[in-house]
């Protein structure tokens, strides 16, 4: 047998004939909490990525899935049909493309993060994006043709009243730009044999330098929500400055273990200029770490799902 996946539908075929049909239900990432939610319901669960308990959860309440990971349970009653991972995963449906210039991801994330500013204007977005007016208007013109902003009317287009027409579709448009997934980066030994120590490290190199930096990835986000016990360190610094971070922090090149440091370089400035003070250390804001936690793996799933709920407002 042979399960052709496509972008709305899955149909089991038998000697090229359609033997079964399941509506599809596309899930980029899937959590134990959220799996509970969908065992009351039929089809075909498409799931990108998934917590370990999650999968578990369906299989129980028998639940037909597939994953991108090759991974395909189907629930036939009165039969089950579990076909082994293939050598090429199922194909899931790709998203649309939604390339963000530097200026409209940095306007998305102030919007993120002040989601108790309304009726924010094109001007006061310009000063508090770190861009100019011009800037600021062509970046709210590219989220406003992707549905992602409002924007009233107005005679004077700087004093446009703009507002975040779904936040949950700004963030995740933000997240899937190239940038976040491709920043360069190292990582460092700096002979510490626990994240709390490398911690302690970096808070003391940075007293002593005085240069920029945010801590983020797991480490980071378990300072918010201590949902994991991250092995490696992540911060994020400037290019001209990592050099000196490597000789404060006396560090050697080395392979990412418990108790080292992987060091990025921020794509862009406002990942250092915003972020928060927390018990001496330097936090990325709540939209890196959920862009961090999201591209960390099964392991971040729940992590990364307990920082979007912060972020978003609740309806």
């Amino acid at each position: 047998m042979t399960l052709v996946i496509e972008a709305d539908r899955a149909s089991l075929l038998h000697a090229g004939r359609s033997v079964r049909t399941w509506p599809v239900q596309h899930i980029t990432s899937l959590t134990t909490r959220a799996a509970g939610d969908l065992t009351d319901h039929r089809g075909l669960l498409l799931i990108e990525r998934a917590a370990p308990g999650a999968l578990k959860v369906l299989r129980a309440a028998g639940r037909s899935f597939a994953t991108s990971a090759g991974e395909v349970h189907l629930v036939e009653p009165p039969e089950l049909l579990i076909l082994q991972p293939p050598t090429q995963a199922p194909t899931l449906a790709p998203s649309p493309s939604r390339s963000l210039s530097k200026g409209a991801a940095r306007v998305g994330r102030w919007l993120l993060l002040h989601a108790d500013a309304r009726d924010t204007t094109i001007s006061e977005l310009a000063t508090a994006s770190r861009t100019s007016v011009a800037t600021a208007s062509r970046a709210v013109a590219q989220l406003a043709d992707r549905d992602l902003l409002r924007v009233a009317t107005a005679t004077d287009a700087r004093q446009r009243a703009v507002n975040a027409s779904d936040p949950a579709q700004l963030l995740d448009a933000i997240a899937d730009e190239g940038p976040w997934r491709r920043a360069r980066q190292t990582t460092w030994d700096v002979g510490a044999r626990t994240t709390a120590h490398a911690l302690d490290l970096i808070r003391t190199a940075a007293s002593a330098t005085g240069l920029p930096y945010c801590v983020g990835g797991l480490a980071g986000a378990a300072l918010v929500e201590p949902l994991v016990e991250p092995a490696v360190a992540t911060i994020w610094v400037r290019q001209p400055d990592l050099e000196a971070w490597q000789r404060e922090l006396i560090a050697e090149p080395a392979r990412p273990a418990t108790g080292r440091i992987t060091v990025r370089i921020a794509p862009d400035p406002v990942i250092l200029d915003w972020a928060t003070d927390h018990d001496g250390l330097r936090i990325a804001d709540l939209v890196q770490l959920y862009i961090d936690c999201r591209y960390s793996g099964e392991r971040a799933i729940d992590l990364t799902d307990a920082i979007r709920r912060r972020l978003l407002p609740t309806p």
